[in-house]
């Protein structure tokens, strides 16, 4: 009968082991998608930026031809 719940708890323990493993894999998921999350808002800030800087640059380059 010993036997028998040593198996028994190796087999809970196995269990216990795979949803411990499946929590570490959905974690590890939802870390990837918030890093893919980050770099997109990441770029779309470098975009943006970007853009606005260029749009001051036209500006001064329109204001400096009006005024000489």
């Amino acid at each position: 009968m010993e036997d028998h719940k040593e198996v028994a708890k190796h087999d809970s323990l196995d269990i216990d082991d795979k949803k411990t493993e499946e929590r570490r894999e959905t974690r590890l998921q939802n870390r990837l998608i918030m890093e893919d999350y980050r770099e997109d808002i990441n770029e779309k800030a470098d975009a943006f930026i970007k853009n606005f800087r260029d749009q001051l640059k036209i500006q001064r380059e329109d204001s400096l031809e009006r005024f000489h």
